[in-house]
């Protein structure tokens, strides 16, 4: 146990609180089970800062937790340091706040915590400051009123010579495990504390999530108010593939609040045939947005549709039009005729030419069946203008090529993927071992497309094998001649350190027992197309796997010497097409820039079937039932 030494100033300080508490209450804090929750004294903040400030003014204040601080109330002060996380203890214990960062939070000192040693961990050493409570509700403050925080505080409860029994409150994030070997402080990330003192040995541990680190900054982005604020007429509107891609489409897209209700109407273009759906919706909140707070994401799905036929589809919403536009979507192939589809690495961020780029694709590769993006959509996942922009640009495309999207880390930033998975959606036949449920699968023509979300499993073993054990299931059933698997974090990295060791032991080898013929991902905001590999080495195209990093957006990095990389450069966004004709077994790969120069291309070729026009995917037994 390395002891730390002691900040005068912080003790001191500490002391003087201390002294106030006592004064005050002989030493009894008022309850903190009765305060006001933190989220929602952040929300009061916000609106009463928001009617007196412009936003450029919010912006500034946001991002100096000193000045914000002083600009609170005691009430508000006083929920913030006590209102976030709220356990009850059974006993007398010692409270442990370990901090991650250079800056312990603020409360700290206020409710008279002082620094008593350090935990060494791999992003930087965690200083832990102690304090003693009575048995009953504990209250602990916010991560941070800023974004300059790079990790999460976590918690030790400890007793005298026994365990103490720790209660997490209902209204509080986190999980209550015991403390053992290999424990690390957050539930999100299975890195492990290096070296925790014996003192801590019978304690109990409060882990808090990681990607939560910012969920208590009042500015969760630079602006306060949206550019494009929702209305009654539906736009942003997504098409996706429901359960089945020849037989079911589904809808999501955006109005106000004041629109409770929605329906598609769908009519067969040869035919005149109509159908209906009634849509359901999802409210999505955003706080920090004063000029459109909450929206309502509806979404609507078909079925029972016939295969590789023209629909005209408009929406009927709450405007005075009373309907959209028309537009034209198209249902999967179930016969052997040729088809392509297209892919892109990261939007994230440079969207204006993002668009240009997605527009170009769509122009030049119009009858593309769907269209897969391997995560990262936007930079902040959980910020309203991020997304309000991300549609502006896809204006045009998403509402007539089918969007079968992949989460990325930057969907999970603050909150988890709360925008993200209202905001699509697509089939609910993933795992339901893992966190959120954000992977899926589906099959077009002979394809079979599998969509994993690789963040639960970037630093658990446990989690990725669990997609491994869905995955290699799904492998099995399908009778599908090409096989696809899309995700973020790539197993064959172009960036120059990072590497991804957990995905790579317990996904490789099913990629490698089922051949998997192309595995696309982003992450990395480079290009590189590997060798095909087997067994970690190159082989022939028949007998390995090609896996492919790209990046669509304006965020690049440089590319690293790999052995692996058949074809590699940086600086450069691309989208890929993947153009599949079942007569003659072949597969083409492109990867093109905005300007239509092919950059790369690779032929895969696979022995012509006795009866080509034979589908499995038309078993009624394989279909896939439900809908994300």
């Amino acid at each position: 146990m390395e002891v730390a030494p002691v900040d005068r100033n912080q003790s001191r300080a500490a002391f003087f609180v201390s002294l106030l508490l006592c004064v005050a209450g002989c030493g009894r804090e008022p309850d903190a089970g009765s305060l006001p929750l933190a989220r929602t004294t952040l929300i009061g903040v916000g609106k009463r800062l928001g009617s007196t400030l412009s936003p450029e003014a919010l912006t500034a204040l946001g991002e100096d937790e000193t000045k914000l601080i002083h600009s609170l109330t005691s009430a508000e002060r006083d929920s913030l340091s006590r209102a976030s996380l709220r356990f009850r203890v059974d006993r007398r214990v010692t409270v442990d706040v370990a901090v991650n960062n250079d800056r312990a939070p603020f409360w700290l000192v206020d409710l008279g915590f002082q620094p008593t040693c350090r935990i060494g961990y791999a992003d930087g050493p965690f200083r832990v400051w102690s304090r003693r409570y009575e048995a009953g509700v504990v209250g602990l403050g916010v991560n941070s009123l800023d974004r300059r925080p790079r990790g999460q505080y976590t918690v030790f409860v400890r007793a005298e010579g026994t365990t103490p029994r720790v209660e997490l409150l209902s209204s509080s994030s986190g999980r209550v495990v015991d403390v053992t070997n290999g424990i690390g402080p957050y539930s999100d990330d299975a890195r492990p504390f290096l070296d925790l003192p014996a003192a801590f040995s019978k304690a109990v541990l409060i882990q808090t999530r990681r990607d939560r680190r910012h969920e208590s900054a009042l500015v969760q982005g630079r602006v306060w108010k949206t550019r494009l604020p929702s209305g009654p007429a539906a736009d942003q509107v997504v098409v996706s593939f429901g359960d089945d891609p020849a037989r079911s489409l589904t809808w999501t897209w955006r109005t106000d609040s004041s629109v409770t209700n929605g329906e598609i109407k769908l009519q067969k273009v040869d035919t005149g045939q109509v159908f209906t759906a009634s849509g359901a919706f999802l409210p999505i909140e955003s706080d920090g947005l004063l000029n459109d707070p909450i929206i309502h994401r509806h979404r609507a799905v078909l079925t029972n549709l016939e295969p590789d036929t023209d629909y005209r589809y408009s929406i009927r919403d709450g405007s005075r039009s009373g309907l959209t536009e028309w537009k034209i979507v198209h249902t999967a192939p179930a016969s052997d005729r040729d088809y392509s589809f297209l892919a892109m690495g990261d939007p994230q961020c440079g969207l204006e030419e993002w668009g240009k780029l997605l527009h170009a694709a769509h122009d030049r590769y119009p009858s593309a069946g769907f269209l897969v993006i391997a995560g990262d959509l936007v930079d902040r996942g959980n910020e309203r203008s991020n997304w309000d922009h991300f549609f502006l640009r896809a204006a045009g495309v998403f509402d007539e090529l089918p969007l079968m999207p992949c989460v990325g880390n930057h969907e999970y930033l603050d909150k988890g993927p709360d925008i993200y998975s209202k905001t699509f959606a697509f089939p609910a036949n993933g795992p339901t071992t893992v966190p959120h449920r954000l992977s899926y699968a589906f099959e077009y023509s002979d394809s079979f497309v599998a969509v994993l979300d690789s963040n639960p499993a970037v630093y658990s073993k446990e989690m990725a094998r669990r997609l491994a054990d869905w995955l290699d299931g799904e492998f099995t059933r399908t009778k599908a001649r090409w096989k696809f698997v899309v995700f973020h974090h790539p197993v064959y990295p172009s960036h120059p350190s990072r590497d991804q060791p957990q995905l790579a032991s317990a996904w490789i080898p099913v990629f490698d027992k089922h051949h998997v013929d192309l595995v696309l991902q982003g992450h990395d905001h480079a290009y590189l197309r590997t060798y095909p590999m087997r067994a970690d080495s190159p082989v022939a195209a028949s007998k390995g796997t090609v896996y492919v990093v790209s990046v669509s957006g304006q965020k690049f990095v440089p590319l690293a010497e790999r052995s692996y990389t058949a074809r590699g450069f940086a600086d450069v966004a691309t989208y890929q097409s993947i153009e599949i004709s079942p007569r003659s077994g072949t597969l083409t790969y492109r990867a093109l820039d905005v300007d239509g120069r092919e950059l790369d291309r690779l032929e895969i070729a696979k022995p012509v079937r006795a009866n080509v026009a034979e589908n499995p995917r038309l078993d009624p037994s394989l279909r896939r039932s439900s809908l994300r």
